[in-house]
């Protein structure tokens, strides 16, 4: 009963995720669906749990269990990408990178549409190197300028060895940290100002740069630098990573090609509480971008406070979002013990499967992201001409216009649909590879996974609904008139 009693809970909960869509990043067409919106849905929330009763059915054994060290097929020629050259010139890249972000912003052009800062921060690097890490591979290391400068300081005074890092701080200075970083983003106007992004950009030098010289290099870069941890997490299941073999000239550095459920095989201690309270800001604050622009928080907004132009009345939706999304997930865990060992905390559980979420993150970040980094991406080319903004063309790439037709609003519908349920089912998959190595039976496993199950598919039918309003009708349209075959048309003719 009590069983009963926890998942009733968490789908009544979950259920009062916010269903309206939203309008973050949307372009000005809308596409007519075919079939009503709530048959995607549907189908969506379908294959997730179809999903669930594949793996259940079929996936026995954790993959790669007892075969070796399940580090991956090494990548042939992988050594010339990791070869001291290459990672030097990532390393330059990094810090040229940062400069220009300080620079720009102080003596450039103020505004953002003229100023390079802007677009290298938000697009090419928040929005596509975070999905390029998350997809592909994780070059952080090589390029985070801090990092490098403190290496080259430590490299002439000699390395710091730095105090102890409090155990009980745990990553909740990162947490910290990307909350304010997530908040300039999506509530605040300071994003947008070349001038209060390099001044910012000094003052977070400053802070990393004292972290390290306190508690040491690696220790502030593994515990309290937010943008290490970050892409570390995202890039937890990207398929190419990092590899050191030993071998008889010493350690060789190469890449190697892994499996999804590579990085969950590994004995150890699970991640922090705080990673967990990371990984749901980086998965809420997504849908939060897109519930600003909904009719639903624009009936909520008028009972919250609106000083300051109603920049209290968004920071609380932002907090209260995560924590809607953490409260959730910690509820589903509270009832997934009891399939497991109801001596175990529900905290344990959440640290156990957090990971799990990350291609859910990823999934919603493609899908609200897309059409922005692709549009606007395209700006990139003509700042890099002129970066402060002052009419220069370096590199003859200065007139460059963007071509609004790259991408339209039925691209955009269907990557969205194929991001968020691609994430989801992933999800579900490694979830599932998670339970085999907790649980004592195979039994017991899939029924542990049952409240994950219904957690997964309720998000993946309020994600769908939230990022579709700015992109397609809600209405049956009419098969013979519709908007997108109006420009086909009108393109052809």
């Amino acid at each position: 009963m009590k069983q009963l009693l926890a998942i009733a809970a968490l789908t009544i909960l979950a259920l009062a995720i916010p269903a309206s869509p939203a309008l973050a990043h949307a372009i000005a067409e809308r596409y007519d669906l075919p079939v009503p919106l709530g048959f995607y849905i549907a189908g969506a929330t379908t294959v997730v749990a179809v999903t669930f009763l594949i793996t259940a059915v079929f996936v026995y054994a954790v993959p790669g269990a007892g075969h070796g060290s399940g580090r991956g097929l090494r990548l042939p020629g992988s050594q010339i990408l990791t070869h001291p050259a290459a990672v030097a010139l990532l390393q330059a890249v990094g810090v040229t990178a940062l400069l220009a972000i300080i620079a720009t912003g102080l003596f450039g052009n103020q505004h953002p549409a003229r100023n390079l800062g802007p677009t290298l921060l938000w697009v090419m690097w928040w929005c596509g190197f975070s999905l390029f890490v998350a997809c592909v591979a994780n070059p952080w290391p090589a390029l985070n300028p801090w990092r490098t400068l403190f290496a080259a300081y430590e490299a002439i005074g000699g390395p710091r060895r730095g105090r102890d890092y409090p155990q009980r701080w745990a990553e909740w200075p990162a947490v910290g940290m990307l909350l304010v970083f997530v908040w300039i983003e999506l509530v605040s106007a300071y994003g947008s100002s070349p001038y209060i992004m390099a001044v910012l950009a000094l003052a977070y030098s400053a802070l990393t740069f004292t972290g390290m010289w306190i508690f040491g290099r690696e220790t502030w870069l593994e515990r309290g630098e937010v943008f290490t941890l970050v892409f570390r997490t995202l890039g937890t299941f990207a398929p190419i990573a990092a590899t050191n073999e030993s071998g008889g000239k010493g350690t060789r550095p190469g890449l190697v090609l892994r499996g999804w459920s590579a990085p969950l095989r590994h004995e150890g201690e699970p991640p922090s509480m705080a990673l967990v309270a990371l990984v749901l800001l980086l998965l809420s604050s997504v849908l939060f971008d897109g519930l600003l622009g909904t009719a639903l928080w624009r009936s909520i907004e008028p009972w919250l406070p609106q000083q300051a132009d109603g920049l209290i009345a968004s920071t609380i939706g932002l907090i209260a979002t995560w924590g809607f999304f953490l409260g959730a997930y910690l509820i589903t865990c509270a009832a997934m013990r009891w399939f497991l060992d109801p001596g175990i905390s529900a905290a344990l559980v959440a640290r156990l499967y957090v990971l799990t979420l990350v291609p859910i993150a990823v999934g919603y970040n493609i899908a609200h992201n897309y059409s922005y980094l692709l549009i606007q991406g395209q700006a990139f080319l003509a700042l890099l001409s002129d970066p402060f903004g002052f009419g220069w063309n370096l590199l003859g790439t200065a007139g460059w216009q963007p071509d609004l037709t790259v991408v339209d609003a039925r691209t955009i519908w269907y990557v969205a649909v194929g991001a968020i349920v691609t994430g989801h089912i992933i999800a579900v998959y490694l979830a599932h590879i998670v339970a085999l190595r907790v649980s004592p039976t195979r039994q017991s496993a899939v029924r542990s996974l049952y409240p994950m199950t219904v957690l997964m598919v309720l998000y993946t039918g309020a994600s769908l609904s939230i990022l579709a309003e700015p992109i397609v009708r809600f209405s049956m349209p009419d098969p013979n008139y519709s908007s997108y075959s109006v420009r086909i048309l009108d393109a052809r003719s």
